[in-house]
């Protein structure tokens, strides 16, 4: 069987559920891979969504916000350049939005378009938007407002995979608090993904 070291997001729902101990169709240190995959998702704050959601031409900001603040969790030393503008106090060349996006969903953006919050979807009436602007090459932001707030970062231990007769591999696991080991709270989840190739290699 070839490893699988990473997925494409299809979907990705946080359920209620009984969990087996069993691996599955895959070992334990593909298990331990597929967690790092979708805790890329949850340490940005994506926990129930799905592809098509996200990669919605018309309603760009999530694939955005999702490019950029990966890169700003996971790649910020070299990705991510300081920058005193009226846009922003940040930069990142579109081309790493562009990388993410084609690594995590399979998806090519074809133009880098300036995106701005959704009304009222923060929950904070205080808040200004968050906006990521774009001058066609790169993006300009504010570091501090895409990942403030209150709530907690969370990880994800997959305990249990299999390969589905569609194709896609559906993952079950627990969620639990990266911020706080302490936390005992974990909460059960189901995410769904397809077999990808990326940069030569089958993930």
């Amino acid at each position: 069987m070839k490893k699988l070291f990473s997925f494409i997001a299809t979907a990705f729902l946080a359920l209620c559920m009984a969990l087996s101990a069993n691996a599955g169709d895959f070992s334990a240190d593909q298990l331990k891979k597929m967690s790092t995959f979708l805790s890329n998702f949850t340490e940005v704050r994506m926990n129930n969504f799905t592809a098509k959601e996200i990669l919605d031409p018309n309603h760009p900001y999530e694939m955005i916000r999702f490019a950029i603040w990966h890169h700003n969790v996971n790649n910020s030393e070299r990705t991510i350049k300081p920058l005193n503008s009226p846009y922003g106090d940040a930069t990142i060349d579109g081309k790493y939005v562009r990388e993410s996006l084609k690594r995590y969903f399979d998806y090519d953006l074809k133009s880098l378009p300036s995106v701005r919050e959704p009304e009222g979807q923060s929950g904070c009436q205080e808040c200004r938007p968050v906006e990521y602007h774009s001058d066609g090459v790169r993006y300009y932001f504010h570091r501090a407002d895409a990942m403030s707030g209150g709530d907690p970062v969370y990880y994800t231990k997959v305990t249990l995979a299999e390969k589905l007769p569609d194709g896609n591999v559906q993952m079950k696991g627990l969620l639990y608090n990266a911020e706080d080991p302490s936390d005992d709270v974990m909460v059960p989840f189901v995410a769904l993904a397809k077999p990808h190739t990326w940069k030569g290699k089958p993930t």
